[in-house]
C-alpha cells in the first residue's frame, strides 16, 4: 500500500482543488452568458423548496401518538398474523418501521413533484448550448489555464 497522493485513480488534492475552481468558474460563466439560466435556477429553487414544505406537511414525522396507535394496531392483530408480519420484517415490530415508511413516502412525493416541475419547465441550458458555451469559456480563458 502506498501513501503517495494521486495513485490508484485518485486525483492529487491540489489538482482536485484546481479542477473544482475551474468548475466553479465555468458555472459562473454559464450563469452570466446563457439567457434565462439564472432565473430558471431561482424558479427551480423556489419550486423545490415549496414541494419539500408540502411534503413535510403531508407526511410529517411520526408523533408519539402515531407510534402508540401503531403499537395498538399491532397488539390488536391475531398472534399468528403478528408473527407473520414480524418474520416478514426480520423479527422487528411494525412501530420500528414507521419512521422509515414515512421518510420513504415523503421522499417519493418530493421526487415526483420535482420530476413533474422539471418536465413542465425545461432548462434553458441544453447540451448544445452548454457545449458551445464551454468552448467559448475555454477559448476566452485559455491563457489562464482553464482548460
Amino acid at each position: 500500500m502506498t501513501s503517495n497522493p494521486g495513485t490508484q485513480g485518485r486525483k492529487v488534492p491540489w489538482i482536485k482543488r484546481e479542477q473544482d475552481d475551474k468548475d466553479e468558474a465555468l458555472e459562473a460563466y454559464l450563469l452570466e452568458h446563457v439567457p434565462g439560466l439564472r432565473a430558471w435556477y431561482e424558479a427551480q429553487h423556489r419550486a423545490f423548496s415549496q414541494i419539500e414544505k408540502e411534503a413535510q406537511a403531508r407526511h410529517p414525522d411520526p408523533t408519539p401518538e402515531d407510534i402508540a396507535a401503531a403499537e395498538a394496531r399491532e397488539a390488536a392483530m391475531p398472534s399468528r398474523k403478528r408473527t407473520e408480519v414480524h418474520l416478514r420484517r426480520s423479527f422487528t415490530p411494525l412501530v420500528q418501521h414507521l419512521p422509515g415508511v414515512i421518510k420513504r413516502t415523503r421522499k417519493r412525493f418530493i421526487q415526483q413533484g420535482q420530476r413533474a416541475w422539471s418536465k413542465d419547465n425545461p432548462s434553458p441550458l441544453t447540451w448544445e448550448i452548454e457545449r458551445i458555451s464551454t468552448t467559448e469559456f475555454r477559448q476566452a480563458y485559455a491563457g489562464t489555464d482553464c482548460s
